[in-house]
């Protein structure tokens, strides 16, 4: 797929290019105000806001410490977010009905017993 923007190919389902950062379909997707479950630190709160906006978690993390060494009103924020913010729903993997089949055990792959 090419960017309209600046004309540089990307993956084929790509909805953001990769050299400009605009975006390549009609509307950007809508994404959840959730803290995430996966690759958080502590609570999920700057983990789920750059998922939200698209930002790296490192400058998410490193605002939210400079802010708590520059007057501590970070901390207010957090707390708050982590709040207000609900947590990412729990992603399970599909599981057949059934178990699959045990392979038939051979003389040499059976448990011995004492």
């Amino acid at each position: 797929m090419t960017c309209p923007y600046c004309m540089t190919q990307n993956h084929p389902r790509a909805v953001k290019c990769a050299a400009c950062g605009s975006w390549m379909v009609d509307y950007p997707p809508v994404r959840d105000w959730q803290r995430a479950r996966e690759g958080k630190m502590i609570a999920g709160v700057c983990r789920g806001l750059a998922n939200r906006f698209g930002l790296p978690v490192a400058a998410l993390r490193f605002a939210f410490i400079l802010s708590l060494v520059l007057g501590g009103w970070g901390l207010i924020v957090y707390v708050a977010l982590w709040i207000a913010m609900p947590l990412a729903p729990r992603v399970e993997l599909a599981r057949s009905e059934s178990p699959p089949p045990m392979p038939p055990q051979t003389p040499s792959t059976a448990p011995r017993s004492a």
